[in-house]
C-alpha cells in the first residue's frame, strides 16, 4: 500500500532539476552588470531627458538611487534573517502576505520580457543603421533565434564568457564617452537641454524618479538571485547588489550626458538609437567614423548577452513555478539537456510580441508602476517581518524602522506621479497583480500539486544557519 506522499513523489518523477555550481565574485559581478539592460536603458534615459530636460533627469536619478540604496539597507537584513532563494516570495510568506509576494515573483518573468521588447526595438534600429537596404522586419528574428537556439541546446552564456563580454562593453562605453565629449558634445547644446520642455509641478521629482526606477528595479531581484547562489554569502549580501548597480551608473552616466549635450532633445528622441545616431549625424551618412562602428558593436554585444541571460534565468523561474503548481504543469518540463524548453519557447513568443506592439509610453509606465510598487512591497514586508518575535534571527538593522517608513511614503508619492502620467498602464499592472495573487491564494491550494507545494513552502522557516 502506498502513502499519499509516495504517490506525490511518483507524480513528480517527470521533473528534472538542474544542479548549479555556486557562483564566485567574478561571475556575479559580470552577470549582474550584463543584466543591466544596457540598450533598453539607453531608450529610457533619452525618453526621460526628452520629456524633462537634463536637470530633472539628474534629480530623478538621485531620487531613484535613494530608493535603491534604502531598500537594500532593509533587504540585506531580510536576507540575513531568512537566507533562502525566492526573496520576494519568501519575505511575503514571513510577512503574512504570501500570495502577494508570489504574484510579484511570478510576474517578474513577463516584466523582464517587456524589457526585452525594448531590447529588440533598439537591436532593430542598430542593424538597420548597419544594413539600411535589408528589410527591418528580419532583424528581431536574427537577434532572438540564435539566442533561443543556444539556450535550447543547453549552451547558455557562462559567467566567465559573460564577464569577457561585459569587459568589451565597458571598454566601449569609456571610449565612446571620451569620443563623444571630445568630438560631438557642446556646451551650448548642454545649456539648451538643461531645463525641462514639459511643465513642472510638485509631482515632477517623484514622477521622474519613478521613470528611473523602471530601469533600476531589475537590479534588485536579479541580484538577489545571484546573492543566493554566491559562495561568500556575507560579502554578497553587503556589496553584491550595490557594486553591480554603481557599475551601471559609472558606465552609462558619462556617455548618457555626452549624448544629451550633442543634439537638441527633440532631435535625439527622433533618432532610432541615439547612441549611434548622433555620431552618424556628426560625421555623415556614408563616411562612418570608427566611433560609429564601436557604438554598434558595443550595443549589439549588450543586446545578445541580455537576451541570453533573460532566457536562461527566466526560463528556470517559469519552470520552477510550474513544478510547484502555481503555473500549468507543461511549463515545468525539461529536455534531455536539462533545459526548461517549454518555458523558453513560451518566453520567446512573448518577447516577439514587442516587435509588433510599439506603444512605448504604455510599456514604460507599466514597468515603472511595477518597479515602484515592488519597492513599496519590500518596505511593507520588512515592517511586518520586524513585528514578528519568533524569528530565530529577528530583524534588527540600524535605522530600519525610519528607513522603511520613509520608503513607504516616498514610493507612495512616486506611485501617484506615475499614475498621473498614465493611469491606464498603472491600473493594468494593478489588475494583473491582483489576478495572480487571487489565483495563487484560492486556486493553487485546491490542486494536488499546488496543495503539496503549499504544504512545503508555507512551513515557517526561521533558520539563519547559512551564517
Amino acid at each position: 500500500m502506498t502513502t499519499r506522499d509516495e504517490n506525490l513523489d511518483a507524480d513528480f518523477d517527470d521533473l528534472q532539476l538542474v544542479d548549479e555550481k555556486p557562483l564566485n565574485w567574478f561571475d556575479v559581478s559580470a552577470m549582474g552588470t550584463g543584466e543591466m539592460l544596457f540598450t533598453a536603458g539607453w531608450a529610457w534615459i533619452i525618453y526621460i531627458a526628452s520629456s524633462y530636460g537634463i536637470k530633472w533627469t539628474l534629480i530623478g536619478f538621485f531620487g531613484g538611487a535613494l530608493v535603491i540604496n534604502g531598500t537594500w539597507w532593509l533587504y540585506r537584513e531580510m536576507i540575513t534573517a531568512v537566507p533562502e532563494p525566492g526573496s520576494i516570495q519568501s519575505y511575503g510568506r514571513e510577512a503574512g502576505l504570501f500570495s502577494l509576494g508570489t504574484s510579484y515573483f511570478i510576474l517578474y518573468a513577463p516584466v523582464y520580457g517587456a524589457f526585452m521588447w525594448l531590447e529588440l526595438i533598439v537591436a532593430q534600429g542598430l542593424f538597420s543603421l548597419l544594413f539600411p537596404s535589408v528589410p527591418t522586419w528580419i532583424w528581431p528574428y536574427a537577434v532572438i533565434i540564435p539566442v533561443v537556439a543556444l539556450n535550447l541546446l543547453g549552451r547558455q552564456i557562462t559567467g566567465k564568457v559573460q564577464a569577457a563580454l561585459v569587459i568589451c562593453t565597458l571598454i566601449g562605453d569609456i571610449v565612446l564617452a571620451v569620443g563623444i565629449w571630445w568630438l560631438v558634445a557642446s556646451s551650448g547644446t548642454w545649456s539648451a537641454n538643461w531645463e525641462s520642455p514639459s511643465p513642472i509641478n510638485w509631482l515632477t521629482p517623484f514622477t521622474v524618479s519613478g521613470l528611473w526606477l523602471g530601469i533600476m528595479a531589475g537590479i534588485l531581484e536579479v541580484q538577489q538571485v545571484l546573492v543566493d547562489e554566491w559562495r561568500d554569502f556575507v560579502r554578497s549580501r553587503d556589496v553584491g547588489l550595490l557594486t553591480a548597480a554603481w557599475q551601471l551608473w559609472g558606465r552609462q552616466m558619462p556617455l548618457a550626458l555626452g549624448i544629451l549635450s550633442s543634439a537638441p532633445l527633440a532631435a535625439l528622441v527622433a533618432l532610432p538609437v541615439p547612441t549611434v545616431g548622433v555620431i552618424q549625424r556628426k560625421f555623415g551618412e556614408h563616411t562612418h567614423n570608427p566611433l560609429f562602428y564601436l557604438a554598434l558593436i558595443t550595443m549589439l554585444i549588450a543586446t545578445y548577452t541580455t537576451l541570453s541571460v533573460f532566457f536562461m534565468a527566466m526560463g528556470k523561474i517559469v519552470a520552477l513555478y510550474a513544478q510547484q503548481g502555481a503555473l500549468p504543469r507543461v511549463l515545468g518540463r525539461y529536455s534531455s539537456r536539462s533545459v526548461p524548453w517549454v518555458a523558453i519557447v513560451l518566453l520567446a513568443i512573448f518577447t516577439l510580441v514587442g516587435v509588433y506592439w510599439r506603444n512605448f509610453t504604455f510599456v514604460q509606465a507599466a514597468l515603472s508602476t511595477w518597479s515602484v510598487t515592488l519597492y513599496f512591497m519590500m518596505a511593507l514586508f520588512f515592517l511586518r517581518m520586524r513585528a514578528r518575535k519568533d524569528l530565530e534571527r529577528p530583524l534588527a538593522v540600524k535605522y530600519g524602522l525610519p528607513v522603511a517608513i520613509f520608503l513607504l511614503i516616498y514610493t507612495g508619492l512616486i506611485t501617484v506621479g506615475i499614475v498621473t502620467l498614465n493611469w491606464k498602464a498603472a491600473a493594468s499592472w494593478a489588475v494583473l497583480v491582483v489576478a495572480v495573487a487571487l489565483y495563487d491564494k484560492f486556486v493553487v491550494p485546491r490542486t494536488k500539486r499546488g496543495s503539496f507545494y503549499r504544504a512545503q513552502v508555507l512551513r515557517r522557516r526561521t533558520s539563519a544557519s547559512r551564517l
